[in-house]
């Protein structure tokens, strides 16, 4: 493991190479900007190129070559020549930069920034941790972001959590960004020689495409992927279209067309019903939907190749390999394969070998540290294929190595045809959540793809059942996420998947259930035969209710029945009475009415016989005062109200009272009788509905 102050220096140092980008522009200023603060602190009066190239390297954890030092150090006019030695001409005219303050600055910021990273791991595991736990945090923090393979990632998975958790928090996104930023930087500039010609592509590179890349380019695993390929190809595209001649071509060996018709013959039996499918694998899934047949698989193979053939990726025609002459340049020796399988902890890795021993051989003699002439290169998107060709028994301290990945490459052209920083203006693989979804997803169905294998042995060796199998490829299915599908939302489940033995868990889970199940099943049948009984009791009860209500019900209307006839002859004898009512109420509205009629005719009769103006006092008493005054005094002593009215209401019901008197008519029986009949209908429906429900 690298030394983590060191790792933790070279973060801050990227920091600050990317922010002084935005005032230079040029790497070649920016790196004597550096060189000038060694100047400065160390109180340099003179020095060699190998004695500033190793303080620079040492002080600011670089790995810059010597060459691209020297071209740096002609920015600086202070500088003289002499005899292969620099000597200082003005030290102390020399203005301080403030780098190393600055890099403090950023330090500070990033052990905030790692400790917050502490308190979210601890809050995830449930315990405080170590210091030596939080040394190998901070290791594979600086990893993630130097996108250094080449150290043990412990908790990998937890970071890219903490990154994506914290993905919308606008300051810890500008501090991330800009250390990627200045780590895109410093990828432009290693593996170069002192001509870093910003702005063009000018030499011939060809680059060998591996399986899984051309399925990303198809969109097999998913929309992320899709477009880390298609930010790839437009530089790709654009530096061949800047040339007079092309540049860089695309090829993949033929071993990749025998591995890509073996997978669509696969699919073939999927969708054939005759295998099952991996859920590990998006590609396969990706294929397989939508195919009902195994002419659909054929169908979409077909337009695979198109797509490849369409963008200019073809298949290499060279087939040499394996003559004579090329055996010295052979790296996959069995002597060569143990001990990288060993130090990898795997059991063969001669089929990852197998592409970098064609590179190797590609490149023959021509070993370059510089990445611009280095020929051709495999691009992978295989994980173990790139840790291989990283083993100190392949790659050779400072020389290119044989694979590359879409970041790296990406980078490398991003940085050539100087694009620079800006809103919108970055390749995917820039970005630092989308690196962080890609760990996750390859991690979860890596992990989703053991437990497959684990299942077929079960499976196999008759520990599962056909039923549980299905089931459990089912519910693994599930589990299984391409990278874009990954959020805030779902990383707890993601976690959990990834750590835990879904097989055996979901297994205890299905027996648990089917124990709940038995268990339910017997107490639901005991209920049954409860509610059997207890219905049996229920229906003779409501039986012997219906027949008491049956015969209530016929007393009652019988009753009813009994109670209308004396209604009927109660009416009978009380119509006629009702006629002499009305009658006599007539009689008396007349005489109240012809009162007032006869005192207006004697009132004009006066006013006409005498005059208006003899009368008019006299006429108005008369004709108006004076009935008031009579009716007022009637209704007073005869009916002690004033309200005409009730005065109405009260002689209508006092001649209602003498008439049936006089007819010895019982009224209040009468009533009573309907009363009684309402209250036995209301019975009568009110036992019905009971005996209904």
């Amino acid at each position: 493991m690298k030394n983590i102050d060191n790792e933790s220096r070279l973060l801050a140092s990227l920091a600050v190479f990317r922010e002084l980008y935005d005032s230079k522009k040029e790497v070649y200023g920016i790196i004597a900007e550096f060189i000038k603060e060694i100047i400065i602190s160390k109180a340099k009066h003179q020095f060699n190129i190998r004695e500033i190239t190793q303080l620079l390297n040492s002080d600011y954890e670089f790995n810059i070559p010597e060459a691209v030092v020297n071209t740096s150090l002609k920015q600086l006019d202070f500088l003289a020549k002499s005899d292969g030695l620099y000597n200082v001409t003005d030290i102390e005219g020399i203005k301080e930069s403030e780098i190393n303050e600055r890099r403090e600055e950023v330090r500070n910021s990033n052990n905030h920034l790692i400790n917050k990273l502490y308190l979210y791991i601890e809050t995830e595991i449930n315990k405080e941790l170590n210091d030596n736990e939080k040394e190998i945090i901070v290791s594979s923090f600086c990893s993630f972001l130097l996108d250094d393979e080449s150290n043990k990632q412990e908790y990998i998975n937890t970071i890219s959590a903490f990154f994506i958790i914290n993905s919308s928090d606008v300051d810890f996104i500008k501090q991330i960004n800009t250390i990627k930023e200045g780590v895109i930087l410093y990828s432009g500039i290693k593996y170069s020689d002192s001509s870093i010609n910003i702005g063009t592509w000018d030499t011939f590179l060809t680059i060998y495409i591996d399986t899984e890349v051309l399925f990303y380019f198809a969109g097999y695993d998913g929309a992320v992927y899709k477009t880390l390929v298609d930010d790839f190809l437009s530089f790709v595209n654009e530096i061949n279209q800047n040339s007079s001649k092309k540049l860089i071509n695309l090829l993949y060996f033929n071993d990749v067309t025998i591995e890509i018709d073996k997978f669509f013959a696969k699919a073939e039996q999927i969708a054939s019903g005759k295998e099952k499918l991996d859920p590990s694998r998006p590609a396969m899934a990706s294929i397989c939907n939508g195919c009902k047949t195994a002419s659909d698989v054929v169908a979409k193979k077909t337009a695979f190749f198109e797509l490849l053939k369409k963008n200019d990726i073809i298949e290499d025609d060279y087939t040499d390999y394996f003559i004579p002459s090329n055996h010295k340049y052979n790296i996959s020796d069995q002597t060569t394969i143990d001990k990288v399988a060993k130090s990898l902890d795997k059991k063969d890795i001669s089929e990852h070998l197998r592409f970098l021993n064609f590179i190797r051989i590609h490149r023959a003699d021509s070993i370059s540290n510089n990445f611009e002439n280095i020929g051709y290169i495999l691009l992978s998107g295989n994980t173990l294929t790139q840790k291989v060709a990283w083993h100190d028994e392949i790659k050779k301290n400072g020389i290119v190595p044989l694979v590359t990945n879409l970041k790296f490459i990406t980078n490398k052209f991003w940085f050539k045809l100087n694009k620079g920083f800006g809103k919108n203006n970055y390749p995917k693989s820039f970005d630092i959540i989308t690196k962080a979804q890609i760990v996750l997803s390859s991690q979860l169905n890596a992990s989703v793809g053991l437990q497959y294998s684990i299942l077929q042995e079960k499976f196999k060796n008759e520990e599962l059942t056909e039923e549980e199998a299905v089931a459990t490829i089912a519910n693994l299915r599930k589990q299984s996420k391409k990278p874009e599908e990954i959020d805030e939302n779902n990383l707890s489940n993601v976690l959990d998947s990834i750590s835990e033995d879904k097989i055996e868990k979901y297994i205890l889970e299905q027996e648990h259930f089917k124990s709940e199940a038995l268990r339910e099943s017997q107490a639901n049948a005991e209920l049954r035969e409860d509610i059997v009984q207890k219905q049996k009791k229920l229906d003779e009860y409501k039986k012997s209710q219906l027949e008491l209500s049956s015969k209530i019900i016929e007393t009652k209307e019988a009753l009813l029945s009994e109670k209308n006839s004396s209604i009927d002859i109660l009416q009978k004898q009380k119509k006629p009475i009702d006629i002499e009512i009305t009658n006599k109420f007539r009689i008396f509205k007349w005489k109240i009415f012809s009162t007032i009629i006869i005192s207006y005719v004697i009132a004009y009769f006066l006013i006409w016989k005498y005059g208006w103006n003899e009368l008019e006092q006299w006429t108005w008493i008369i004709s108006v005062s004076l009935p008031i005054i009579i009716a007022a005094i009637y209704m007073l002593f005869k009916e002690s109200t004033l309200n005409p009215i009730k005065l109405l209401k009260s002689k209508k019901h006092r001649i209602q009272i003498k008439k049936y008197n006089q007819f010895n008519f019982d009224i209040l029986l009468l009533k009573k009788l309907k009363i009684e009949v309402n209250d036995i209908r209301d019975e009568i429906v009110e036992i019905k509905a009971s005996t209904q429900q």
